[in-house]
């Protein structure tokens, strides 16, 4: 009789003990497989966001590294889980790295005519953001007057251009340059921007073309005949 019931203790303890395994590994697996909320992470250091994740019961992989302009080095870009979604306790949560801002070397442009410059910018793959162009009696119309950034290290790939339309267009009466010595004549269509034509030879002009009085504009042309003037033998 005695014997009969330590048996039967002996399985109710038994009974007991397994009871209390099957609880703690009830709790266990239902704590393993809880439900939690991603935090956000994009903006924060790589540190930061580890120690962050682990604090959430989650786990950080990094997916690779990209450049970016407002993103610092080092800092998360974007995270494959939107923060506010649940996952399982454990999850690893995939992120992008920012490499910071992609650096350039721009050489000088200053000088260049603008469609030679677009073909190095092709080159070194760069483009132009925009291009002011403005009056220069000093640079031919299309020549680069100046660049920013300047020429070094950039950290953008864009580049602005102040470009010439060349000098203003002036209109004036054409002055009279009979009588004139050749280098009197020379000086004067030098300071109004008109280009001489010289035909023959000799010391002063004894004719031109247009003539006196006509209208023309910088940049023009006058036609001069030159000879040893006026009551003079040829």
């Amino acid at each position: 009789m005695l014997k009969n019931y330590l048996k039967i203790t002996g399985y109710a303890a038994a009974l007991l003990a397994l009871a209390g395994v099957a609880v703690f590994l009830v709790f266990k697996i239902a704590g393993t497989d809880k439900s939690i909320e991603v935090p956000k992470i994009e903006g924060k250091s790589m540190t930061e966001a580890a120690e962050y994740l682990n604090k959430h019961q989650l786990l950080m992989n990094i997916q690779g590294e990209e450049y970016h302009d407002e993103v610092p080095e080092g800092r998360v870009i974007r995270q494959n889980i939107k923060p506010g979604e649940r996952v399982k306790a454990g999850t690893y949560v995939e992120v992008v790295v920012s490499r910071g801002q992609e650096m350039y070397s721009l050489p000088s442009f200053e000088g260049q005519m603008l469609e030679d410059a677009k073909l190095t910018l092709i080159n070194l793959g760069l483009t132009i953001k925009k291009v002011t162009s403005v009056h220069s009696d000093s640079m031919a119309k299309g020549m680069i007057i100046a660049q920013r950034p300047l020429a070094g290290n950039s950290a953008g790939n864009e580049i602005n251009f102040l470009v010439s339309l060349g000098p203003y267009t002036r209109t004036y009466r054409c002055p009279s340059f009979v009588n004139m010595t050749i280098d009197d004549a020379r000086a004067l269509a030098s300071d109004l921007g008109i280009e001489l034509i010289e035909k023959e030879s000799g010391s002063k002009v004894i004719f031109q073309k247009p003539e006196a009085g006509a209208v023309i504009r910088n940049g023009d042309s006058v036609e001069v005949r030159l000879g040893r003037g006026w009551g003079m033998w040829f």
